[in-house]
Formats: C-alpha cells, sequence, structure tokens
C-alpha cells in the first residue's frame, strides 16, 4: 500500500510553524518532524493536524528559548575581536558543555554555535588507537 505524501497545504502550514522557531537548527529539525507526521494520514487529519502545530509554535519557540538561556548566560561578554572571529571568519572557540541530563556537547565558548558533527569522544579521535584499529597479529 502507497504511503500517502503530505497535501501542499498542510505541508505549508508545518513549514511556516517551523520557521517560527529561534535558531536554523530547531527551525530544521522541527520542519523535518511535523512534515513527516503528516505522511500516512488522510488529507482532513493532515489539516488539523498541522493547524494544531502552528497553535502551539509559540509555545514550543519559549521552551526552545528558554532551554538556550543557561548556555548564554555561561558565556561571558566577549570583546569584539573575538565576536568577529566567529561571525565573520568563522573562527570559533569550542568548550565542552553539559546539559542538565549530564550528557556532553560540544559548542563555541563566543557565540555559543553547537559543534558540527559528533563529539571527538564518540568519532574515535581520541580513542581509536586504544580501542582498535589494527595491528594485532592475527
Amino acid at each position: 500500500m502507497p504511503v500517502r505524501a503530505p497535501v501542499p497545504g498542510a505541508r505549508f502550514v508545518a513549514e511556516f510553524a517551523a520557521s517560527r522557531l529561534p535558531t536554523p537548527a530547531d527551525r530544521r529539525r522541527y520542519q523535518a518532524e511535523f512534515v513527516a507526521e503528516l505522511f500516512g494520514e488522510p488529507a482532513l487529519v493532515q489539516f488539523r493536524r498541522s493547524l494544531g502545530v502552528l497553535s502551539r509554535t509559540y509555545a514550543l519557540r519559549a521552551a526552545l528559548s528558554a532551554a538556550r538561556a543557561p548556555l548564554l548566560a555561561q558565556r561571558r561578554k566577549q570583546p569584539f575581536n573575538r565576536r568577529l572571529r566567529c561571525r565573520a571568519l568563522h573562527w570559533h572557540s569550542w568548550a565542552g558543555f553539559s546539559t542538565d541530563d549530564g550528557s556532553r556537547y560540544t559548542a563555541c565558548a563566543v557565540c555559543g554555535r553547537d559543534r558540527p558533527g559528533s563529539p571527538h569522544w564518540m568519532s574515535g579521535g581520541l580513542m581509536q588507537g586504544i580501542t582498535g584499529g589494527g595491528g594485532g597479529i592475527g
């Protein structure tokens, strides 16, 4: 049985709701999530669901902004030349931070941008020689 794609009107409303979110990463994530929820539903259900998402967008925006506030509070006021390095030259000062539940992430200490890609401890950067990688007898 073929999966029903979202109707254009419902998809537009879901994408518009996501476009109201604070950061580009949040917009991309929630746009994909909102549209994915529409797949396989009848057209009327798609419209109802997308309008429900739109009605709760500002509550989600407030929650995402409040969740980002601790990171912004951790950063101290940086001199102009360091802010310029981040914004214009994309030379970031990466630092490790942790969330409330204890998971770690890397972000710029100046502008707060999340580091793209997986952290070095997950990709094998530091542990690559210890955990494997050949060289054994065999």
